[in-house]
């Protein structure tokens, strides 16, 4: 399904209202945002390729100062390799408290990347004062847009288009018609009852086992 197909179905049902075009992008954008809270999916995957910093071992995720990635949801591995190697060496990732490697780490200690934690929406590598322009490789998972032209289509609005219009319908009853029964009705084909037991969610998570 091309994105303008969901927003046909999607406005079909609020057309009698006369929701602006802005309404229909907001419902689409929330219906996915909703979807994606309740999984990391593999059309979520990114990868981003950095440089560390000699002694310096904090990188914001989001900021343009840092990693520059506005759209981070959670990370998945990282890797390191010398500045002119060729083969990518594993570091150890959010399997131990910053506390616990402010004690195993002096502030002094140098050398190429061991363990890394994220805290606060900042990756933090030891040991502390990395000794050379380390090339990094950060797989993550990440909340994704909706596609930017109305006639192309991305693996959610291809293989589930269902759960974007289902999730979009839901938020629209609620948030803005203010209908909990409709929207409940249009939640329960989403995600089942319990919600996120059933419905479209549970095929998109089979899915991905």
């Amino acid at each position: 399904m091309d994105l303008y197909q969901a927003k046909d179905i999607v406005r079909e049902h609020f057309g009698r209202l006369k929701f602006s075009t802005a309404f229909l992008d907001l419902a689409l954008e929330q219906g996915r945002s909703t979807i994606e809270k309740h999984g990391n999916f593999w059309w979520m995957k990114s990868e981003k390729d950095f440089t560390l910093t000699i002694n310096l071992a904090t990188y914001p995720i989001k900021t343009v100062g840092g990693l520059n990635l506005p759209n981070f949801k959670d990370a998945r591995w990282l890797n390191w390799r010398e500045p002119s190697g060729t083969r990518w060496e594993p570091v150890t990732l959010g399997t131990v408290d910053k506390e616990e490697l402010d004690l195993h780490y002096a502030t002094t200690d140098t050398g190429s990347p061991e363990i890394a934690i994220i805290e606060n929406a900042t990756l933090t590598i030891y040991p502390p004062l990395p000794n050379k322009a380390y090339n990094m490789r950060f797989y993550i998972y990440q909340w994704t847009d909706m596609p930017s032209s109305n006639l192309s289509s991305d693996d959610l609005l291809e293989f589930f288009p269902m759960a974007l219009v289902y999730s979009s319908l839901a938020w629209g009853y609620e948030m803005e018609v203010k209908d909990i029964q409709v929207a409940s009705y249009w939640r329960a084909l989403l995600g089942g009852q319990p919600f996120g037991r059933g419905g479209e969610l549970a095929k998109i998570k089979q899915e991905e086992k």
